[in-house]
């Protein structure tokens, strides 16, 4: 998968099987969190909205639940997902998570959350639940 965030181009590889069950099992309280934004989910599956604006509603939520959790599992969450990131330099792409480290200082964040949200998308979006269609399917998770 390939994105941009500020300009910069970047590339994000699957998680490993393995890595997309601890990823999913530290998500589950996050998963919780966000069913009070289920509508925009819904806006960003039917078209209405851009993944950047969904982003937006939904980043600030997850960095609130992020700083719920101990910071083993923070870690268990952001650093597989970064570890599969490189970012383009040139002609080339250079990995932008090395031993622990982020290797870009300009990398602030609400960039890093936008980069591990995206990579939690394409690496475990058949794993989440589809979104209702109808009003009456939002209901019934209230």
């Amino acid at each position: 998968m390939e994105f941009e965030i500020k300009g910069l181009k970047y590339r994000a590889a699957k998680l490993s099987v393995f890595e997309q069950l601890k990823v999913s099992r530290k998500l589950l309280p996050l998963l919780s969190g966000l069913l009070g934004e289920i509508k925009v989910l819904r806006q960003l599956k039917s078209g209405q909205i851009t993944i950047e604006d969904a982003l937006k509603v939904a980043l600030p939520v997850i960095a609130n639940t992020l700083s719920d959790l101990s910071d083993d599992d923070s870690n268990a969450i952001i650093h597989p997902c970064l570890a599969v990131v490189s970012r383009e330099t040139g002609k080339s792409y250079t990995a932008i998570f090395t031993s622990g480290q982020l290797m870009f200082d300009d990398i602030d964040l609400m960039d890093m959350l936008q980069i591990v949200a995206r990579v939690v998308g394409d690496s475990l979006g058949n794993f989440l639940p589809a979104l209702p269609d109808s009003e009456t399917d939002d209901q019934a998770l209230d």
